[in-house]
């Protein structure tokens, strides 16, 4: 079984805190490299490509560039513009140059740890045995990303999503987000929000696909966003072992939605 490991990278002016808004995630330059490193030790030992795509606002440094290169199976730098849906077709981009078994989303912000490869077992277990369509983030409010009754279907978050290839359809998706009215007709919802992972859950719905947002147990393995980052920190948990990091995030709490702050 061959995981894609796709990652949505962009280097817009750095930024420590999330403004709790669409596009206003943490930024730092150590999401970058230690970001990627962080999140190819999460699936060590399975076979796997690393996919990345890069939204560049400015010129990457040159050992940026390189250290990339070195890391990535296929890197794609596309010059930052103000397209529509532009992180929408983003993300459709990167997710098209996947050919494994298992397509792996993870946003730039979101760190992923495990102990040894227990991580990467659990979700693949709930693809292949537990039979879930979609697998996101480890929640506290599982089966679902949160408890919000103006929602009548269920989200598949970029922050983190696992899938096998074949659930995910991105000529819909395309078309989707192509045709605001075709997918306001086609997959009806309480709450319309025209991006990617309402369309991914939009279809879902409809498809009768299961989407999964499992609890948060960091006795094995633990993903979140940064909901305030210190630059320096993913460089210092990357070279911990699991317990200490376990510990380091008990310390701070994972918040709503799954946020951590430094």
């Amino acid at each position: 079984m061959k995981l894609s490991l796709v990652v949505n990278m962009d280097n817009r002016p750095q930024n420590h805190t999330f403004t709790g808004s669409n596009l206003g995630g943490c930024v730092d330059e150590d999401f970058l490299v230690d970001g990627l490193i962080n999140k190819i030790k999460f699936f060590e030992g399975f076979e796997k490509e690393v996919i990345v795509h890069l939204d560049r606002h400015t010129n990457l440094p040159r050992g940026t560039f390189e250290k990339l290169q070195e890391l990535c199976d296929t890197l794609l730098i596309r010059r930052h513009t103000h397209e529509n849906s532009f992180n929408d077709w983003n993300y459709i981009r990167a997710l098209s140059m996947a050919s494994g078994d298992v397509i792996i989303h993870v946003d730039q912000d979101t760190a992923m740890f495990s102990k040894e490869d227990l991580g990467a077992k659990h979700l693949t277990l709930l693809l292949n045995e537990v039979k879930c369509d979609f697998v996101s983030y480890p929640s506290h409010w599982s089966p679902l990303p949160v408890h919000d009754l103006s929602f009548d279907h269920t989200w598949v978050s970029t922050r983190f999503f696992a899938c096998k290839r074949e659930n995910l359809d991105l000529p819909e998706i395309t078309k989707c987000l192509n045709d605001y009215e075709y997918w306001l007709k086609t997959y009806p919802v309480k709450r319309a929000c025209h991006w990617l992972e309402h369309l991914i859950g939009s279809i879902a719905k409809y498809r009768k696909q299961t989407i999964y947002y499992p609890s948060i147990n960091l006795d094995n393995y633990a993903i979140f966003s940064w909901g305030s980052y210190q630059t320096g920190t993913l460089g210092m948990l990357n070279n911990m072992p699991y317990e200490e990091v376990k510990k380091w995030i008990e310390a701070r709490g994972i918040h709503y939605p799954v946020d951590v702050h430094v």
